[in-house]
């Protein structure tokens, strides 16, 4: 009641005052005198107005008011969720690559170990060929003396068959009874 009666003084005033100065300029040119209703209409309508809208409006900007700040903080909500993800993201990032760095570290030891063991491999293998090549040779080497040492005895008793042949009578009794005394010694 009392909003009621403050904006019907106000309202008055401002249509006096308003309809005063529409005399006032009505006396002093050529204005029509009953300009004065319609602007003291116009005064009440702006206040009727006034009146009917002033809820309706407040409650307006006062949701709208509200709206904004229920945004606001659903703003500053979801900024500090996606700061901490971020921050998260970032951990498992330095986390993943701590782990990569780990895993290239791992294969790169392994493959230093299964250098080093193919290196002993080979090595035993050069080895195993070496003394197979060793023992060929020791092989081939001795078949070779067997067929030189057999060529040679063979020539050696071509050569004494020869000179035997040629020998005198005499001389084969002499390398008889030497022969003979080397049995017996």
């Amino acid at each position: 009641m009392v909003k009621l009666s403050k904006f019907l003084t106000v309202g008055l005033s401002i249509g006096l005052s308003i309809s005063a100065s529409v005399v006032y300029a009505a006396e002093e040119g050529n204005i029509e005198p009953h300009m004065m209703w319609r602007v003291i209409d116009f005064v009440v309508f702006c206040g009727l107005l006034f009146y009917l809208l002033k809820k309706p409006v407040a409650n307006f900007f006062k949701s709208r008011k509200e709206s904004i700040v229920e945004e606001l903080e659903e703003a500053q909500r979801l900024k500090e969720e996606a700061e901490k993800l971020f921050e998260e993201t970032q951990k498992k990032l330095k986390t993943l690559e701590d782990e990569i760095k780990n895993i290239i570290e791992t294969f790169e030891s392994m493959a230093e170990n299964e250098r080093q063991q193919i290196l002993k491999e080979v090595e035993r293998a050069i080895e195993r060929i070496r003394a197979s090549i060793e023992e060929e040779k020791t092989s081939l080497m001795s078949k070779a003396k067997l067929k030189l040492l057999t060529q040679m005895s063979k020539e050696a008793i071509e050569n004494l068959r020869k000179r035997f042949e040629n020998l005198s009578n005499e001389e084969h009794a002499k390398i008889n009874e030497k022969f003979i005394r080397s049995l017996q010694q």
